[in-house]
């Protein structure tokens, strides 16, 4: 017996996703090779109600996407339906500062708020505390905690209530750690995504976890590299707001702030008043996409 349902993706894996309804998960599989849902999508899907599957036969139309490049430089998409991204960092391992602003880059020009989370702070932040204060200077919202010891974490639910927050971050950033404090069953949910050799359900994607009745947490595989598409003009531009901000005091209107005269940016870098290292994080975003543009 076939019941028709709608419900949310909470992970993907292969030709099949998780789907949760309002009574309880279910293992989906797809209907045509062209669909595509991800982590957040609403989908209506067809339950199988004596085998306990069902089959996606939809995808309904997202508000939002977080995207990245593939190696090919195509867009492959992470999340969907997003209120924040929240970009983890820590003292160890190393902060990769130019993956935190490519990750704020790409929730830009997806429209959707972002925050820093500062992990591990029990170990110590000093050094890390040059680059904090730069990005509340540009009202990046800035949370420290310590997973481990539970400091802070009463904060960040609190700044993580209401809607669904995707969280990114370096590998070894303590992503896991966050999502097992805030969510107490996350271990059990996974293991049970996972099966054995023999067809099992392991996903390498986004996972959603319910945090209260009204906020969902969107846990992303921790990453070495990450690109937003440029999906818009001069996207490498929007996703700075310092830069952006400054782009139409430019002599010219297509100044791409490199070596052009009367560049309104390059002379806030001369200032101090935009940091170079931001100003450099630009660069290769702007030189990526570039290459990316090439013919063939």
């Amino acid at each position: 017996m076939n019941d028709t349902r709608q419900g949310t993706v909470l992970a993907n894996y292969g030709r099949g996703v998780l789907v949760q309804d309002d009574a309880r998960a279910w293992h989906c599989a797809l209907k045509g090779r062209k669909q595509r849902p991800v982590c957040g999508d609403r989908v209506t899907f067809s339950a199988d109600l004596s085998a306990e599957t069902g089959t996606v036969e939809s995808v309904q139309p997202r508000r939002n996407l977080i995207e990245r490049i593939d190696a090919r430089g195509r867009p492959e998409p992470v999340a969907a339906n997003l209120d924040r991204v929240a970009i983890v960092v820590a003292p160890e391992p190393a902060p990769d500062w130019y993956l935190v602003d490519r990750y704020w880059a790409g929730a830009r020009l997806a429209r959707i708020p972002a925050m820093l989370v500062i992990n591990k702070t029990d170990l110590g932040g000093q050094p890390l505390a040059a680059e904090i204060d730069n990005y509340r200077r540009l009202s990046l919202p800035c949370l420290e905690v310590a997973a481990r010891s539970g400091d802070g974490l009463q904060a960040l639910r609190a700044a993580l209530a209401g809607g669904a927050t995707l969280l990114v971050g370096q590998s070894g950033v303590g992503k896991s750690s966050l999502v097992n404090a805030l969510v107490p069953h996350a271990r059990a949910q996974t293991a049970e995504l996972t099966r054995d050799e023999e067809g099992r359900h392991t996903t390498t994607t986004a996972r959603r976890y319910a945090l209260d009745e009204a906020s969902a947490l969107v846990d992303a595989p921790g990453v070495r590299d990450f690109a937003p598409p440029a999906t818009m003009t001069r996207a490498a531009e929007h996703g700075f707001p310092e830069i952006d901000a400054l782009a139409a005091r430019c002599r010219f209107n297509d100044c791409r702030h490199f070596e052009e005269p009367g560049c309104a940016v390059r002379a806030a870098v001369a200032a101090g008043g935009i940091s170079p290292r931001r100003y450099e994080s630009y660069r290769r975003l702007l030189r990526l996409y570039e290459r990316l543009a090439e013919p063939g």
